[in-house]
């Protein structure tokens, strides 16, 4: 059913302009507040990199979530303007802005109730669920979020076992799509950084149009060798090129 688990053969090589993107919104480059980069150096060459490729704007999106990575709104907000205030990034040339991705747990009914979100473009928002559970609150905090006036995008939802283990696994993500959900295709899933389940479910939401936005997930300088990888996977140029992505609906 879809090619489940089994990665599409194919010969053909593509060549993505990354250009046609020109927005990341899924990346982890405030240095020390999550599982991202450690340091302002870092940042800075992940950047300039993106720059390089033709990308016009970039969302750094940290972790919020009520276990792990405890950040806050205001907490992340002074640590980016105190990086902003580096000349190395103002002299990039690139939009660089701050976002956050929502872990949908416990906790995250506080900041839906105060509504103290991070969010970007028309109240677009990042967010997350468990990787192995179908926890039954995620799809009410969706619909409250849908009722604020907030557009849900949910990130690489190509990775989520408790999703891709189902037989019904496409009416599942169909069930997240009528309810107002959109899909961010993580890049690094193409070439099988998440494992080749993850990759070929990947392909199956491109083959089924399924797909919003792409963006990187990048969390580190090793990273920059797999998106030039990416560049080449014709899965990803069939994206581009289906006129699906919203990603240059969001410049900053």
């Amino acid at each position: 059913m879809f090619g489940l688990f089994k990665s599409k053969k194919t010969d053909e090589i593509g060549n993505v302009d990354w250009s046609l993107i020109a927005v990341d919104f899924h990346s982890h480059l405030l240095p020390k507040v999550d599982d991202g980069v450690n340091t302002i150096e870092d940042t800075i060459e992940i950047l300039h990199f993106f720059k390089s490729k033709g990308y016009q704007s970039i969302y750094t999106s940290p972790h919020i979530m009520g276990e792990g990575f405890k950040n806050t709104k205001q907490g992340l907000k002074e640590k980016f303007e105190d990086l902003l205030q580096d000349k190395r990034i103002q002299s990039i040339g690139l939009k660089f802005n701050l976002i956050a991705e929502y872990f949908l747990d416990e906790e995250f009914e506080n900041l839906l109730t105060k509504d103290d979100l991070l969010t970007f473009g028309n109240k677009h928002i990042l967010v997350e669920t468990s990787m192995n559970y179908d926890f039954p609150f995620v799809k009410d905090y969706i619909f409250e979020l849908r009722k604020k006036g907030y557009i849900p995008i949910l990130a690489h939802p190509e990775r989520y076992k408790y999703i891709y283990s189902e037989k019904d696994f496409m009416d599942i993500y169909e069930t997240y799509k009528d309810l107002g959900v959109l899909f961010q295709l993580n890049l690094f899933s193409l070439i099988g950084m998440y494992g080749d389940k993850v990759k070929s479910i990947a392909e199956t939401l491109i083959e089924q149009n399924m797909y919003d936005f792409v963006s990187s997930d990048i969390h580190s300088v090793s990273q920059i060798k797999y998106l030039e990888q990416v560049q080449k996977s014709i899965f990803l140029e069939r994206l581009i090129q289906s006129g699906n992505l919203k990603n240059k609906q969001i410049l900053a």
